[in-house]
């Protein structure tokens, strides 16, 4: 028996438009077919067109202003929030959302820490830590408390008192690349969220976070949820879809030297020289010049784009890799952050792919 195919969609706010926008853009994908809505988490981008809302904030509004789409967080980290808050905003939302929520974690982005005085150094070894307070956090009651002693975090006596039942505990998706991420995925995720990968390499790293899970003695692999997090285009012809995903493709993939490497080791990659510079503008600029290097036909091979016969077969060379659920970020010919041109994008994904894969499954 075939496992059905799931579909979720980042959305976003360009600068200057109203938050009903993003209500809208979510009850749209909604009626339309997908499964998921996500929001990301940046105090900045480094451009003027985005805004960067507190994902959990504006997740609950659209928890609250639907009925059965699931809410993410795509990523965030356990620097910007110590894992205690982390874990009374997670069961909040979960309840707000009646179990629909979902919560994505990596390691960190420097740009988004060093500009505040954020740490950037040990990423794993706070991850990995700050997701064990996590999960007893979660478990912890006024008659179960915690105390811990670690290298980055301790508690004492410490329980949370958010109300949340055990059915609406959030699923944890990592954001997982290196080895020692791949590994830990399998040990702890409950899914995992990747970008910039081709099939051919998102199938061996998913055989690593396989064998990882097998040697912790997981029951069954299929717990963990395979996804897929990438910029999409869908056009009626595949010139169009491609001028039009090319440019976020290639600024994705440079910003993953490890993913560049994977795909194909021939193209050098002078590494994340861009985290050298304090301004996150400049950082942006930095990360332009390391994508105008990258050929466009290697950055197109990591993401869904084209006519709807050309993303049929791209998502179905994935899902033959082991991936179960694509969550994607149209990129309109204005631009990303062209949130009213998304909608029209998505309406044809939805038309031409999901109810492919829909009919398929049936």
């Amino acid at each position: 028996m075939k496992t059905r195919l799931r579909f979720g969609s980042r959305i976003h706010l360009r600068f200057g438009e109203q938050f009903d926008e993003l209500i809208h853009r979510a009850r749209f994908l909604e009626e339309n077919g997908f499964d998921t809505v996500l929001l990301d988490d940046h105090l900045l981008y480094g451009t003027s067109s985005a805004v960067a809302l507190e994902p959990f904030s504006a997740g609950a509004a659209i928890a609250n202003q639907t009925k059965k789409i699931k809410v993410g967080v795509a990523v965030t980290d356990l620097v910007r929030r110590h894992p205690a808050i982390l874990a009374q905003a997670s069961g909040t939302i979960s309840i707000i959302a009646n179990g629909r929520f979902v919560l994505g974690l990596g390691s960190g982005d420097p740009m988004n820490q060093s500009p505040f005085g954020l740490p950037t150094d040990h990423r794993f070894d706070r991850f990995r830590e700050g997701v064990l307070l996590l999960k007893m956090l979660w478990s912890s009651s006024i008659d179960n408390p915690v105390t811990y002693k670690g290298r980055f975090y301790s508690l004492t006596n410490a329980y949370l008192q958010t109300g949340m039942p055990e059915r609406n505990r959030p699923p944890l998706y990592f954001a997982a690349f290196g080895d020692r991420m791949l590994s830990f995925t399998g040990e702890e995720a409950d899914g995992w969220i990747p970008h910039c990968h081709t099939p051919e390499t998102y199938g061996k790293d998913l055989a690593k976070i396989n064998d990882s899970a097998k040697q912790v003695g997981r029951v069954s692999l299929q717990t963990i949820i395979p996804s897929y997090y990438t910029v999409a285009s869908i056009a009626n012809t595949r010139e169009q879809a491609d001028a039009d995903v090319a440019g976020p493709a290639k600024f994705f993939l440079a910003l993953i030297p490890e993913a560049l490497r994977k795909i194909d080791p021939s193209i050098q990659h002078p590494g994340r020289v861009w985290e050298k510079n304090s301004d996150p503008r400049a950082q942006r600029e930095i990360i332009r010049k390391v994508a105008s290097l990258i050929p466009r036909e290697t950055a197109l091979n990591t993401v869904i784009h084209g006519a709807p016969s050309d993303c049929i077969e791209q998502i179905s060379s994935y899902a033959k890799e082991g991936c179960r659920e694509f969550l994607l970020t149209f990129t309109p010919t204005a631009g990303l952050w062209s949130g009213d041109e998304m909608i029209p994008m998505a309406r044809l994904f939805a038309e031409k792919v999901i109810r492919y894969f829909l009919e398929e499954y049936d």
